[in-house]
């Protein structure tokens, strides 16, 4: 019995020889890369109440998921016009859901998805879900705007050069922040219907202050809080589905024209979400997520329908079904593509057809985590 063992064995041997002589195995080196693949991006911000968020980087053309850039709790997101540098404002809670409040401004370096600087801020930051008008930018890109609310308002200047705190601006009654197209100035929406313009001077301090005449009824017909930029100015829409096409002119806010975007319209279409409003501004085209049977209270329901108006020719141009969408944001250029972010952890994409009043056509979806009410794109 101990020879045919034998045997079997060699006959093994002989087999596995070939595998002994093979060549050497050589172990995987994992590296990282030193930057994003180049390319516009899509930038939504994954707001947490329960923990940190994150800054999510996709591309615009194929929805790839380029990576993250970590944040705080309850913050806001600003990316600033080349796309190469993000700003966001975090909250950071000893334990993580109450407790000591440390508030700062974070600057990333998008190319490389990194933290490059930290700028502590007073504890005062309004901890609101994501909206674009409570982290803005002066238009020379020298100061930072922070909105707070203790609930008492009031805007934090934030010197970028320095990298420090200048002051605190109060802002009674007023909320939101809308800079001017030139220089260092803003204006914020009070609830008397009016704008406060406020410039600001080399020191980082508030220079002079002046009121609007009342813009907007803030009992009838209220402002959604979010506009679109366009011609020099912010397209505010109303929650009853009109736009205010308001320019500050080097002084107060004023209105420079009104358009009627459900006129003629039935269903009791009005306008819904959070970030509702989004312009091309190559073709003069404003996005709008709608809902039908408006009510009073509904100004938050997701769209079924974005609607494309005509600024130029005044018109409704299209009317495209969607689904959970609550926050827009659209390319420049002629041939717009639009990106929209769900309740329901979608980041969409839609191609817009000009020959058909640019209707909508799903184009991509990738998933996201947290609360994506806030998202930017950056040629």
């Amino acid at each position: 019995m101990a020879t045919p063992i034998r045997l079997v064995l060699v006959a093994v041997s002989a087999l596995m020889a070939p595998a002994a002589v093979a060549a050497e195995f050589t172990p995987e080196v994992v590296t990282a890369k030193t930057a994003i693949d180049p390319g516009p991006n899509v930038f939504v911000y994954q707001q947490e109440w329960k923990g940190a968020g994150s800054i999510a980087v996709f591309g615009q053309g194929d929805l790839a998921f380029k990576g993250l850039m970590t944040s705080g709790s309850m913050g806001q997101m600003l990316v600033a016009p080349d796309g190469k540098t993000v700003y966001g404002q975090s909250s950071y809670l000893k334990r993580i859901t109450h407790g000591p409040n440390e508030q700062v401004v974070e600057i990333y370096d998008v190319p490389k998805l990194a933290l490059t600087k930290e700028i502590a801020l007073p504890p005062k930051a309004a901890m609101a879900l994501g909206y674009a008008p409570l982290l803005q930018r002066t238009a020379t890109g020298r100061f930072l705007l922070v909105q707070n609310a203790t609930p008492a308002t009031s805007v934090t200047v934030v010197d970028l050069t320095a990298g420090s705190v200048t002051e605190e601006i109060p802002t009674p009654g007023c909320y939101g922040i809308y800079p001017s197209a030139q220089g260092d100035r803003f204006a914020t929406a009070c609830g008397d219907g009016t704008f406060q313009d406020i410039s600001i001077g080399p020191d980082g301090k508030a220079k002079e202050k002046a009121q609007s005449a009342p813009l907007f009824d803030a009992d009838a017909d209220p402002v959604f809080i979010s506009p679109a930029a366009y011609d020099g100015g912010w397209v505010f829409v109303t929650y009853g589905g009109k736009a205010l096409l308001l320019k500050d002119a080097g002084g107060p806010m004023e209105t420079a024209e009104t358009f009627d975007l459900t006129a003629g319209v039935e269903g009791g279409w009005a306008p819904g979400g959070y970030g509702i409003a989004a312009v091309n501004a190559a073709k003069g085209v404003l996005f709008v997520t709608m809902h039908p049977d408006a009510k009073d209270g509904s100004h938050k329901v997701p769209a079924h329908e974005i609607w494309a108006y005509d600024l130029r020719a005044k018109k409704l141009l299209s009317r495209s079904p969607v689904e959970h969408i609550v926050s827009i944001a659209v390319s420049g250029g002629d041939a717009p593509v639009l990106f929209g972010t769900t309740e329901t952890g979608s980041l969409l994409r839609f191609t817009a057809d000009p020959a058909a009043g640019y209707a909508l056509k799903a184009a991509g979806e990738a998933g996201l985590t947290g609360f994506p009410m806030m998202l930017a794109v950056v040629e």
